[in-house]
């Protein structure tokens, strides 16, 4: 599978399918896994749009530095820039995430709103102006000795709270959610309110992971979105499918 390298020298692996001249619609995987988990996504997502899926540092065949502070929620973001301008995809790109992934997509669209066409934020939050929790960091002993997860770890822990500027911006914004995240749910309103053009889809059913429990839910979900973006139509109600 190709990779390109940043210029801080950090390896990324991706995978890019579908029409050369489509839109750019870039996929960031959750924790601890990796671009695979868009399989259920590929096909369907990639008949129109030039999909782009990818490992962030520290994950798949992505390059996992061994000094845990080079892991960054701003680090992060600035590989998918660095992926993006290699793959000449930075103008009018889609971006999304799901989890962690949507954290790094939220980083992006602070760092460089400039330019995107909408995002798509899955199974995802913002920090909020106090520090996370640290009893749910007790999970890091899990991944002691791995430095990519430990730093993505140290990533989302330390990362900063963009709510102030999420409130910034005009893009207009998929939210999707299991209607049963314990995760998500008790701080998605945090989310929510924050952005200023907003659609969101609740997932009947489904916990954390909804791309993957009902894939073809959440693709459809996805594409009637892109689709009334594109042909500006209004961003309606909430929904639940």
């Amino acid at each position: 599978m190709p990779h390109i390298e940043t210029p801080e020298g950090i390896r990324i692996r991706y995978d890019a399918r579908g029409p050369e001249d489509g839109r750019p619609l870039v996929l960031a995987h959750g924790f601890s896994v990796s671009l695979e988990m868009w399989m259920p996504q590929m096909q369907d997502l990639s008949q129109e749009h030039r999909l782009i899926t990818w490992d962030a540092r520290g994950h798949g065949g992505s390059s996992a530095p061994d000094d845990l502070d080079s892991y960054t929620m701003p680090a992060l973001a600035s590989d998918l820039r660095a992926l993006l301008e290699s793959l000449d995809a930075v103008d009018g790109a889609i971006i999304g995430g799901m989890s962690f992934g949507g954290q790094i997509a939220q980083q992006y669209a602070v760092d460089h709103p400039e330019g995107i066409h909408a995002l798509i934020l899955s199974d995802t939050n913002t920090r909020g102006p106090e520090a996370p929790d640290q009893s749910r960091s007790g999970m890091a002993a899990d991944f002691a000795g791995d430095p990519g997860l430990e730093g993505c770890m140290h990533a989302m822990r330390t990362r900063p709270d963009l709510t102030p500027q999420l409130a910034t911006l005009e893009i207009p914004t998929l939210v999707l959610v299991g209607e049963h995240d314990e995760m998500i749910l008790p701080t998605l309103d945090r989310l929510i309110d924050a952005l200023p053009r907003r659609r969101v889809a609740r997932l009947a059913g489904c916990y954390h992971g909804t791309s993957g429990q009902r894939p073809a839910a959440w693709n459809e979900a996805v594409l009637n979105f892109l689709e009334d973006v594109a042909e500006e139509e209004p961003l309606g109600e909430d929904e639940v499918i």
